[in-house]
């Protein structure tokens, strides 16, 4: 699946694929019902929606991961001015050296 083909089908399906894999919306037909067996996990994504959802879960899951590990490195900082702008970069910011 191209990125363009993805960033459709997110952006017009996104709230129906979170309702269905969250169990906000009770599947009403098989392709639902397969949809959210692959949403679980339980059986792999075979149609692009499916593999749409489980890649955008996937991203979304690796962005969390970086700003919650860039938000617990930003929090080691002592001087609130560089704590603030270490929370704006996902570069790695250097630790204040110890006199």
């Amino acid at each position: 699946m191209d990125e363009a083909r993805f960033a459709a089908l997110i952006r017009k399906h996104l709230p129906f694929y979170l309702a269905l894999a969250d169990g906000r919306r009770i599947p009403s037909t098989p392709a639902q019902r397969q949809f959210v067996a692959a949403a679980r996990g339980e059986t792999p994504p075979r149609t692009e929606h499916e593999r749409a959802f489980a890649l955008w879960r996937r991203r979304a899951t690796r962005v969390t991961r970086a700003l919650d590990a860039e938000a617990a490195r930003a929090s080691l900082i002592p001087d609130a001015r560089r704590r603030a702008a270490a929370r704006l970069s996902l570069k790695p910011t250097p630790r204040p050296r110890k006199p």
